[in-house]
């Protein structure tokens, strides 16, 4: 939970990077959600039931579980399902720890290798019927007892609102680097420079 009543943090950015406890994180927000006696599903076909911000682990799992109750939600992602997992490079060993761990929800990690990990958590959404819509959230404001989600669809510069009960903000640690302050950092187009952990290979030039 956090200060601001209706909107919770999970995964990476709770400070609990491995796989397994992000996506629990994600499955038992919705759980706690659905167990709030103040909580009642929307009957508006206008407004949300969940906001989730963010579509790696934490947030799919959360997805996952808000349609396994029958939630009316939406996941925005700027980049793609599991960005931070598919940027790693090619082969990469990916630790799915502790081993004895059955976490909460549906999502599962039954490889340990990016490619074939990543390919079955994809199938794991497709077969749940979940949907991420390409957008950036801008901000999160409360307007009486709904929070207003504003964000900006793909290409878009004009700001869209979407009106929720809750919101799970699942968006990792991925943008909060530690400047350099070199020459060039600033622009990333203009170079080779990476604040991110990407596969060299894949990289378009």
């Amino acid at each position: 939970t956090t200060t601001v009543p209706g909107v919770y943090i999970v995964g990476d950015l709770t400070g609990i990077p491995l796989l397994k406890f992000s996506s629990d994180s994600g499955a038992r927000a919705i759980k706690h959600i659905c167990s709030d006696p103040k909580f009642k599903k929307t009957t508006d076909d206008n407004q949300m039931d969940v906001v989730i911000i963010g579509g790696g682990v934490s947030g799919a799992a959360a997805a996952m579980e808000a349609q396994k109750n029958g939630l009316q939600f939406v996941v925005f992602e700027a980049n793609q399902a599991f960005a931070t997992i598919k940027n790693f490079p090619q082969g990469k060993p990916i630790y799915t720890y502790p081993t004895d761990m059955i976490q909460a929800g549906d999502l599962r990690f039954n490889h340990e290798i990016k490619e074939p990990l990543v390919e079955d958590l994809d199938d794991q959404l497709d077969q749940a019927g979940v949907e991420f819509v390409n957008a950036q959230v801008d901000v999160i404001k409360r307007k009486g007892p709904r929070l207003q989600v504003h964000y900006r669809g793909d290409g878009q510069k004009e700001t869209q609102v979407t009106q929720a009960s809750r919101v799970i903000i699942a968006i990792g640690r991925s943008g909060n680097y530690r400047s350099l302050d070199v020459p060039g950092e600033q622009h990333e187009s203009a170079g080779p420079s990476s604040h991110s952990f990407i596969d060299p290979i894949s990289r378009p030039p």
